[in-house]
């Protein structure tokens, strides 16, 4: 397998392209295993997902947090941190803004 790019993708992104993917074809066995655990881990829709990607980059989080606190959406500063454990001197003030942006879609 050639890996022509990478990039960072939701999981309802992720979804999302699995399901397109499966209304031309079988999916494979990894595939589906893939589809079968976005099915039952994916918190939000890719619409919300997008929206809520949009008001996080505000924030001045790079592309991977991004990612994984929309993938993880946690519900407490103590999570939040552990997911933006590289950030060393993360201010109480943009912890608090983040997840008050993340309670408007849980």
């Amino acid at each position: 397998m050639i890996i022509k790019n990478k990039t960072p993708i939701s999981n309802s992104e992720a979804k999302n392209i699995l399901i397109k993917k499966m209304k031309k074809r079988e999916l494979n066995y990894e595939q589906q295993l893939a589809y079968e655990y976005l099915k039952n881990t994916t918190k939000l829709s890719k619409a919300d997902a997008d929206k809520l990607m949009q008001e996080l980059r505000e924030t001045g989080l790079n592309e991977e947090q991004l990612i994984n606190v929309i993938n993880l959406m946690p519900e407490n500063e103590q999570l939040l941190k552990l997911i933006l454990n590289k950030e060393k001197n993360i201010k109480p003030d943009k912890l608090s803004n983040i997840l008050k942006i993340l309670k408007k879609y849980t």
